[in-house]
């Protein structure tokens, strides 16, 4: 499975403006960022890093609550400090501001659980997520989570409005883990689903990063006209299935991105018009 953690830093310590304890710390919380706690010997062994040298950099991080330590199991978790700077940019997001009205609007139709999320070095980050009304909820996605782009309805559409050659390299680079048995596993078959997704301006998820959860997501454009975001309304397959045939579920998550989309500036091209019809 690939990992997704601390993306990256190999490439910014390069730099020269880089600060490597700055760097290190940032690791650090990148690890911690999935919500599992982790021991002292566990994060020195996954930064590479002598016990010492990651017992000084948790000390700092915890006298300013970016970490907090449990004194009797030792496990390192993320402090309130992080909480406060995920509030400030979901409340600084003009994107999230534009959009919560309509996602609101979507679930309280649907009863589903819908999301908002962004792309970020190829992988999907959620930036919102409203719980459905429905008791069965099986996702396991969570605000400020990541998950791989390539098998989620959310990731298609955003892959789908980048370049073709940016996701070609990546993806042969990474590879394309199968998560499920409905995960696309070859590089010329995601390319040639994503430009159907990007023609019919919409994508389903059958299952393709978790198997009982069915998915149809849209993009959300700028005032300039390029895709900034990407919204989903999901659920169980029991509920959700057959997508192809679920037009009504289809045409409220398209209707919900225009809105969002026109609350950023945007205005419909014909192909939009067209893909909407």
């Amino acid at each position: 499975m690939p990992k997704n953690k601390a993306r990256g830093t190999q490439d910014r310590a390069t730099s020269r403006y880089s600060i490597r304890a700055v760097e290190r710390s940032l690791r650090l919380l990148s690890l911690l960022s999935d919500g599992k706690r982790r021991t002292l010997t566990e994060l020195s062994e996954a930064i590479g890093l002598s016990s010492s040298t990651t017992f000084r950099i948790l000390a700092t991080l915890e006298s300013n609550r970016y970490v907090e330590r449990d004194g009797q199991s030792g496990h390192y978790r993320l402090g309130l400090a992080c909480l406060e700077l995920a509030q400030a940019y979901q409340m600084g997001s003009d994107i999230r501001q534009a959009a919560l009205p309509e996602l609101e609007k979507l679930r309280d139709e649907t009863k589903e659980t819908v999301h908002l999320a962004i792309l970020d070095d190829m992988e999907v980050v959620y930036i919102e997520k409203l719980s459905g009304l429905c008791a069965v909820q099986v996702m396991s996605s969570r605000v400020g989570g990541r998950l791989p782009a390539y098998c989620t309805g959310l990731g298609k559409v955003l892959l789908a409005y980048t370049d073709p050659h940016l996701v070609r390299a990546h993806f042969e680079r990474t590879g394309l883990f199968p998560y499920t048995s409905a995960t696309i596993r070859h590089v010329d078959d995601l390319m040639a689903h994503l430009e159907e997704v990007r023609r019919q301006g919409y994508a389903l998820d059958r299952g393709e990063h978790e198997a009982e959860v069915r998915c149809i997501a849209a993009p959300v454009f700028d005032e300039m006209g390029k895709v900034v975001a990407a919204i989903s309304i999901a659920g169980p397959a029991g509920r959700m299935e057959p997508l192809t045939s679920r037009t009504d579920l289809i045409e409220r998550t398209l209707r919900a991105a225009r809105a969002i989309s026109n609350r950023l500036g945007h205005r419909e091209s014909k192909q939009e018009k067209g893909n909407a019809s």
